[in-house]
């Protein structure tokens, strides 16, 4: 038996080592070092033209997959080893005499207090922009008003001491044994059932999280960044809360293998370790078998016939606990949605590679999960009754059922809501037999001996934990059984807006390869929300990110400078696990940014009509005859859509509206040996004047789009990724339930959905994408903006065409300056005068600048 024991850090030598001692170089050695010098270079260049189309951008260093601190391992922290792999001859948990195991444990207690040393240490590949350090020149800006209003973490007090030790989070990390991971091809039945894990609770190894200990601020307690990697069946949830309804507990996760998919050693290293991780998507059904231990339940594996009614499809034993209410009740987890079908409606031959670089494959970014509450305990979790001094009596265990990772086509193992379908009656792709892949009589350990989340808080629903609700919503409708969607809530409720905003933002951050540090967060936020209000959006939930940057700065000033009803601030300092570029060996994937956006609509998602999912440097501009985003969702109501998407193209900041350059030289400021400057907007002018330069003309940004994002439903929507709509109500349906609703199955075309369109940019609305211009990204404006540079660079310094081109000559451009966007007359002459009034209150520049200008008579110059 091969066995990977949970270890607290692996890594690679440490960065400066060096070995030796001064030498020198007679003439025979300086021709056998230039030769293989030359051999190095040939050699690289043939690589070089084998992958040019490869960047070898590295996975950041800052966060190695398994640098962690378990409580329970002696091992010094700064110590670098790697799992201990123990080989052992497999003997099943029958055969071997419960001494040996015994024994067995115990040597393998032995070596987790005994870190070894890792004997294939090498030094890290070290290639710029990857290596630098996350958030550096991170110094948020704040607005005059903000300021004074800044409160720091350290005076925002606890509210409790905390739960009783017996009661703190905590994780309990598993031994892997890897020939139980190795059985997963589904073409041959396998040679031997699944081996049973011989674990007790004494070969676990606990690590508790002692700082989660308030319910109002759970999320910004919760250990996302120091996430037990060792044990990587454990999910790494960001969040969980329960339904408004008090019936669900809802866990967002994210997929932890996702965040260093290069192909460095370490990567490949770190690939393999959090392949269990991939396991947790796909579902297993399991069966009830008689209790003989001490009255505890337990499973066994079995197919889809055998499988009791709510173990046909889950993935996670759910334990709910309680002291105070003499609890102990146990329930099984449903997924959100159904991720194999998923894959399968979008063609994809693989829910995962064996490889696991599945970075394209967005909807398995993130783990949706719920564990549906004991109906004893419903009208407790609804009305939050249990959560006393503003911590929790009733707790959650997460405990994963633990199988080899299935690999293969998406319909090799659907459930019978969807393998009973005619539209998969005609799939020759092999299929998946459970008992004969893994046995019939595989039994699941025991909770106590079983590897898991425990002690987690159930607290209050969103609602009464963000907005002083005291009483749960007003129920409209209670839908028949056999109409209700697994994965959202099971009442429609009486809705508290009609249209909000989720967000995700921060004080400061750094750009994607920790290029350049955007500290304009409060100034951005402001001016967005304010903007906003003039569309008609009502509510505004913000997930302040400042945090990871430390508790200087915030956003929560910004959001006190407006009514206490239309800003809800959620603290959520997890940090980004890669802020790689997309284009790179090794891409991004801003883990905290999917989670948070998956949280809002979750959370707040039931008690609200439509989503806008817009960042704070993203322009909703409604056109032709609207004025407001209402109006535009009146049209979505009428006509039964449910998502509208806006294309996305960054605008270009005008000339006339930045600063008078201060010039700058050098790579540590330029990123290179050339001239730059820090591009910035002067007070008096809003940032929606100053981009207020498209790159297409309206109407035709749609056709050469890089993204886009959305308006939609959350009742509709089931999972949203960033810009897109990606599972939704009809593509989670079989055939013949979308074809029962009034609308015909698509077998090529699941996606775009049916009741998803693009706004029209000329009648309806577009979006204008603000984005900063970062200081390296100006290098070469001298030449790139000159009219008539026909180069590859590109000008990032806007010069509107004229309206009238008729008498124009473009190789002249303006005043010598290169044509380059498309200025918005309904910005210019209706949003921006209306905007800075309702800025001005709070932008002193802004008002001196509007007295001088008397703008207020140039409100009427747009004639609708």
């Amino acid at each position: 038996m091969k066995v990977r024991i949970p270890s607290n850090k692996m890594g690679g030598k440490p960065k400066g080592s060096t070995s030796g001692a001064p030498w020198k170089l007679s003439a025979r050695m300086l021709v056998t070092v230039s030769f293989t010098f030359l051999s190095i270079y040939l050699f690289a260049i043939l690589m070089a033209l084998k992958s040019a189309d490869e960047s070898a951008q590295p996975c950041p260093e800052a966060k190695t997959p398994f640098q962690q601190e378990i409580v329970a391992n002696n091992a010094h922290p700064s110590s670098n080893s790697k799992p201990i792999m123990i080989s052992k001859p497999r003997v099943s948990k029958e055969e071997a005499p419960r001494q040996d195991t015994q024994s067995y444990a115990n040597q393998q207690k032995q070596q987790i207090a005994k870190p070894q040393p890792r004997q294939d240490s090498y030094v890290r590949k070290v290639i710029a922009p990857g290596t630098r350090e996350f958030g550096k020149g991170v110094q948020p800006e704040q607005l005059p008003l903000a300021a004074s209003n800044q409160q720091k973490e350290s005076d925002i007090g606890d509210s409790t001491g905390g739960p009783p030790p017996h009661r703190r989070l905590s994780a309990y990390l598993e031994p892997i044994d890897e020939d139980f991971l190795s059985r997963n091809d589904l073409n041959t039945a396998a040679s031997a059932p699944l081996p049973l894990r011989p674990w007790t609770s004494e070969d676990l190894i606990q690590q508790e999280f002692s700082a989660v200990k308030s319910c109002s601020r759970l999320v910004e307690q919760w250990p996302v960044d120091d996430y037990p990697d060792g044990d990587p069946f454990l999910p790494w949830i960001h969040d969980v809360f329960p339904s408004h309804d008090g019936k669900m507990i809802q866990i967002v996760a994210q997929n932890k293998r996702r965040c260093r998919t290069g192909h460095s050693k370490d990567d490949v290293e770190a690939l393999k370790h959090f392949e269990p991780h991939i396991a947790l998507f796909e579902h297993v059904p399991i069966q009830r078998i008689s209790s003989t231990d001490k009255g505890e339940q337990r499973y066994r594996l079995a197919n889809h016939e055998n499988a009791d009614l709510d173990g046909v499809a889950t993935r996670f034993l759910c334990r709910f606990t309680s002291d105070k209410l003499n609890v102990d009740e146990t329930t099984l987890s449903v997924f959100n949605f159904d991720y194999e079908w998923a894959s399968l409606r979008k063609h994809q031959k693989v829910l995962f590679h064996d490889h696991g670089r599945d970075n394209k494959q967005v909807h398995t970014s993130q783990l949706l999960f719920q564990c549906p509450v004991p109906e004893s305990l419903q009208e407790i979790v609804q009305k939050g009754s249990s959560v006393i001094d503003d911590y929790a009596t009733l707790f959650l265990d997460i405990v994963p059922i633990r199988t080899p990772p299935r690999y293969g086509h998406p319909a090799s193992f659907l459930k019978p809501y969807y393998s009973n379908s005619k539209a998969t009656s005609g799939f020759s792709t092999p299929r998946f037999d459970l008992e004969k892949q893994w046995g019939s009589n595989h039994i699941i350990p025991k909770i106590k001996d079983s590897g898991r989340w425990t002690n987690i808080p159930i607290c209050k629903p969103s609602l009464m934990t963000y907005q002083g609700e005291e009483e749960p919503p007003n129920v409209i409708e209670d839908p028949p059984e056999d109409k209700l969607d697994l994965g959202q809530p099971t009442t429609v409720i009486e809705k508290k807006h009609r249209l909000v905003s989720c967000l995700w933002a921060s004080a400061g951050y750094t750009t994607r390869g920790e290029r350049f540090a955007i500290n304009d967060g409060q100034r951005r936020l402001f001016e967005w929300i304010t903007y906003n209000r003039m569309l008609g959006v009502e509510h505004f939930y913000l997930y302040d990110n400042s945090g990871v940057h430390g508790p200087e700065v915030s956003l929560q000033p910004v959001a006190d400078m407006f009514p206490p009803d239309l800003v809800t601030v959620i603290n959520w300092p997890s940090t980004v696990c890669n802020n790689n570029p997309n284009n790179v060996d090794c891409p991004g994937e801003r883990s905290s940014q999917y989670a948070a956006e998956a949280s809002c609509r979750l959370r707040f998602g039931p008690h609200v009509d439509w989503i806008a999912q817009f960042d704070i440097d993203e322009y909703l501009v409604p056109m032709g005859n609207l004025t407001t985003a209402t109006q535009l969702i009146d049209r979505l109501e009428e006509e039964g859509n449910k998502v509208i998407s806006f294309g996305s193209w960054r605008a270009w900041p005008r000339r006339r509206f930045i600063e008078t350059p201060n010039v700058m030289f050098g790579k540590n400021d330029c990123g290179r040996e050339q001239r730059c400057f820090n591009l910035r907007i002067p007070m008096n002018y809003t940032m929606l004047q100053a981009y207020n330069c498209d790159r297409q003309k309206p109407g035709e940004k749609v056709q050469q789009m890089p993204a886009e994002k959305q308006i939609y439903r959350p009742d509709y929507v089931m999972h949203h990724f960033i810009h897109y709509s990606t599972v939704t109500k009809t593509s989670n349906r079989n055939m013949e339930d979308i074809e029962n609703s009034g609308l015909k199955y698509k077998k090529w075309t699941a996606f775009p959905d049916q009741l998803q369109r693009f706004g029209n940019e000329v009648t309806e609305g577009l979006m204008l994408h603000t984005k900063a211009v970062a200081t390296q990204d100006t290098v070469h404006w001298e030449e790139t903006c000159k009219a008539g540079y026909e180069g590859y660079g590109t000008c990032r310094l806007g010069s509107p065409y004229p309206e009238d081109m008729s008498e124009v000559d473009e190789s002249k451009g303006d005043d010598g300056w290169k044509y380059n966007c498309y200025v918005h007359k309904k910005v210019d002459h209706y949003f921006v005068p209306h905007l800075e009034e309702q800025l001005k209150e709070h932008i002193p520049e802004l008002a001196a600048k509007m007295d001088q200008n008397n703008k207020k008579s140039s409100w009427n110059v747009w004639s609708l």
